[in-house]
């Protein structure tokens, strides 16, 4: 999260209050959220539910374009 400058703060906000969210498999869930702080850039959270585990987190270029929806 260092290296992608990502705040912990922006992560466990974007899985609490997602502005929308993908359920790809019963293991992995992707959580979108535009972070005003960091230009508007829409931050992508992958999480696994099963094992209660953050996989990634990471700024998301193609859904900025699309309103992070």
């Amino acid at each position: 999260m260092a290296a992608r400058k990502i705040v912990e703060e922006w992560v466990y906000s974007t899985i609490d209050n997602p502005t929308s969210t993908i359920n790809v498999n019963e293991q992995e869930i992707h959580y979108f959220s535009t972070i005003r702080e960091n230009e508007g850039r829409c931050l992508k959270v992958v999480v696994n539910p099963l094992k209660h585990l953050i996989v990634t987190a990471y700024f998301d270029r193609k859904m900025k374009k699309r309103g992070c929806k």
